[in-house]
């Protein structure tokens, strides 16, 4: 099942990422990937406590998947409007990968013939939906204003536009007594009047019969004789109801709301031979009046309106679907065009890549962009200073800005050298140095902090602290040094300033902008280490996707407005992209792009919360046109729980492997047939009182093993993992003594 929302680790509400060093990098990632496509599997014998331990785990996924329902389409034919040049995206319209259906894309638009009595007409069908836009709403009337991505429309808001057209102009009158094709049907049209605007008397699924008075015919579940036959009327008898009398094309509507009508009365009197009588069955009698909505069973259908060209010479029919009062298509929710029922459009979700990063900007006297690769300190509030904040943190600031050379003594450097990308910088300075490419694996950071500066006449020392790494930089001289693709220059010098110049063979240098684990670039203010930043006005973060093609910061851009609170701290106070309430003061919202990251924010407090969930590849919508399919919706069945011998039967899902593998062979093959405690131990070097933690690749779905040296010791780890962060990210492994105590098993 596609989830409406991904569900995934944040700092919403949470300290899981606050505080995180970069050496912890923010890896937790439980309970995803296991909120949705999940079971858990114990060992058939193995002791009470893993049944136990298993149902615990259950039931904290089950509270961390998102509850809903999944719409199934069978029979019929369905469309999906995607193309391998463009795909159907959140924020995309109808009209944008598809403007209009024909017999090239569905069967059921087959080109055709209307041929029947003196009509011989070639024709083509189309369907048109309206320009509609796939966006989060919320609506008192579709699922308590529950916050929903799907379609919403208003009242006579136009949805779907059917059109037969001829090619050459059919004679109105002429229609009357034949079987109209229409929407892969057969309509037995009742009479066709060349009024004002047209109009024609339809009968639905008509099944047409000939009965000779004193017989009797079958027609489905009814028998029928004539009662009463003249050369002008008839009386039929139908399963013992007796109609009306019926001139030629009259009709009658039985109980059961089918009708009967008398095509032709053929009498003959009883001296020349037997009469007859043409009648049809079916089951609506339909009045489409050009311009007017459809009417069936003598009943309007708000919204659906039949056009024809012209009354007299027909060239098309037109039958429009607008919105009675308000439409919602959603993943629970599929529509079908009323009346004729032949027509749906259904929704099967977003389709998110199977992983994701949480980028947050993290409220306090210091704000700190979170991100998966390492933490920054973004700016820091100083109250004694009236409304005013500096970027980085108390005693390191941040300098985001290119300088230009000044205020130096000797020694001097080469003048002619480019110094359109450099930095003026002294003791206690941090600096980034971005190298952007559209390529992510050629994306480079250096995040360093300036140690030491001496410079005393004769001797120069440059000390650079490697913030994100190892790679300390030393200089003791007007010299280059190289990082990766990066070339850090030092230009100028004097005992309390130094001037670096970087340079680099490809992409583009930056030093206000950071990219994430994932590829989402950060841009944040451009400040030199004494420019204050006046929070007292809020100040602009911008967040960057990539494109569809997955090219860094090629994409739509977003962004989150930062200020201070009456606390003295600094929050995100507003962002740009549009949010709905999922709960009280939380809010989610999805940025109108191809990738469509999800925005969260928590005002509950003074300071907000504000996080995004990015995964860095394009999101595609299954939105598909059905023809005369059928449509189920069932709830989501939640995480399931089976014994290790009945694993089978959970092919294609997500597991958590609960147990040793003395006690469940899925255990024993993640770990490669540990069969026994001993084996146990050797391969995994757990011993008794510990436990392991560990997750692997299992035929494309992640497997995350938790298990003890014993039952008491799976206890211990099914404990740690449901109240500690833990990184469920394939080839992870984790061990540890006590159910708040484990740590990381690096090669």
């Amino acid at each position: 099942m596609k989830k409406i929302f991904r569900k995934a680790v944040t700092v919403l509400g949470s300290t899981a990422l606050i505080g995180a060093t970069v050496a912890m990098a923010a890896a937790a990632s439980y309970p995803e990937p296991f909120t949705s496509n999940t079971a858990i599997v114990v060992g058939a014998n193995a002791a009470p406590s893993d049944n136990i331990a298993a149902a615990s785990i259950a039931s904290n996924l089950d509270a961390n998947a998102v509850s809903g329902a999944v719409t199934t389409v069978s029979g019929g034919e369905s469309f999906k409007l995607d193309k391998s040049s463009n795909h159907f995206n959140f924020n995309d319209a109808f009209g944008d990968v598809y403007s209009t259906l024909d017999s090239e894309d569905m069967d059921f638009l087959a080109d055709g013939t209307y041929d029947d009595g003196t009509i011989d007409e070639d024709y083509e069908q189309t369907i048109t939906v309206a320009s509609q836009t796939l966006e989060l709403f919320a609506d008192n009337d579709y699922n308590d204003d529950e916050p929903t991505i799907g379609w919403k429309w208003s009242n006579t808001d136009s949805i779907l536009t059917y059109v037969m057209e001829y090619d050459d102009t059919i004679n109105f009158t002429e229609m009357e007594d034949t079987d109209l094709p229409l929407f892969g049907s057969e309509y037995y049209v009742l009479s066709a009047a060349t009024d004002d605007s047209g109009t024609l008397e339809l009968l639905d699924s008509a099944e047409k019969s000939v009965l000779t008075e004193g017989e009797t015919v079958t027609v489905g579940d009814k028998t029928i004789f004539i009662e009463y036959i003249s050369d002008t009327e008839v009386k039929f008898n139908v399963n013992g109801e007796i109609t009306d009398k019926l001139e030629d094309h009259g009709s009658y509507e039985l109980a059961d709301e089918t009708y009967i009508v008398a095509n032709e009365i053929l009498y003959s009197d009883k001296e020349t031979g037997i009469s007859k009588v043409e009648f049809s069955i079916g089951a609506g009698l339909m009045k489409l009046v050009s311009g007017e909505d459809i009417e069936i069973n003598g009943e309007d259908i708000d919204g659906l309106t039949a056009t024809f060209d012209s009354g007299a010479s027909l060239t098309t029919i037109t039958i429009a679907w607008a919105s009675d009062d308000e439409t919602f298509l959603t993943e629970e929710n599929t529509i079908t065009m009323p009346g004729f029922e032949k027509i749906s459009l259904a929704f099967g979700g977003l389709d998110y890549a199977d992983d994701s990063e949480m980028v947050s900007l993290e409220n306090g006297e210091t704000m700190t962009l979170s991100m998966d690769n390492f933490d920054l300190p973004l700016a820091f509030y100083n109250g004694t200073n009236g409304a005013t904040s500096w970027l980085g943190e108390e005693d390191y600031r941040l300098v985001t800005a290119v300088a230009t050379v000044s205020n130096y003594t000797t020694p001097s450097a080469n003048l002619s050298a480019n110094l359109t990308a450099g930095l003026d910088l002294v003791e206690d300075n941090r600096f980034i140095v971005t190298r952007l490419d559209d390529d992510l694996t050629e994306v480079e950071t250096l995040y360093y902090e300036v140690k030491n500066i001496e410079y005393d006449g004769t001797d120069i020392l440059l000390e650079l602290t490697d913030l994100i790494g190892d790679n300390d930089l030393e200089f003791d001289a007007l010299e280059e040094k190289d990082r990766g693709d990066l070339t850090v220059e030092l230009i100028h010098v004097n005992n309390t300033r130094a001037y670096l110049n970087f340079t680099a063979s490809s992409g583009s240098i930056t030093f206000n902008k950071v990219v994430s684990d994932k590829g989402l670039v950060v841009t944040i203010p451009e400040k030199d280490g004494d420019d204050a930043w006046n929070i007292s006005t809020a100040q602009t973060i911008t967040f960057a996707e990539a494109n569809e093609d997955e090219d860094v910061n090629g994409g739509e851009s977003f962004t989150a407005s930062v200020i201070y609170t009456s606390n003295d701290k600094m929050h995100v106070s507003t962002t740009n992209v549009s949010t709905e309430e999922v709960s009280s003061d939380n809010f989610i919202g999805y940025v109108p792009s191809d990738l469509a990251s999800i925005v969260e924010t928590d005002q509950s407090g003074d300071e907000y919360d504000f996080s995004i969930e990015y995964f860095g590849k394009e999101v595609t919508a299954d939105v598909s046109v059905v023809a005369d399919g059928s449509f189920t919706t069932a709830t989501d069945a939640g995480v399931m729980t089976v014994m290790d011998d009945a694993v089978s039967t959970v092919s294609g899902k997500n597991l958590v492997v609960v147990g040793g593998s003395a006690i469940n062979t899925v255990a024993a093959d993640l770990l490669g047939g540990a069969y026994s405690e001993a084996m146990f131990t050797s391969i995994t070097d757990v011993a008794a009182g510990e436990f392991l933690i560990q997750s692997f690749d299992r035929s494309g779905k992640t497997a995350l093993l938790v298990a003890g040296y014993n039952a008491a010791d799976t206890e211990k780890a099914v404990t740690y993992l449901l109240n500690n962060d833990v990184d469920t990210t394939v080839d992870m492994k984790m061990k540890g003594t006590s159910a708040t105590s484990a740590s990381l098993v690096t090669a």
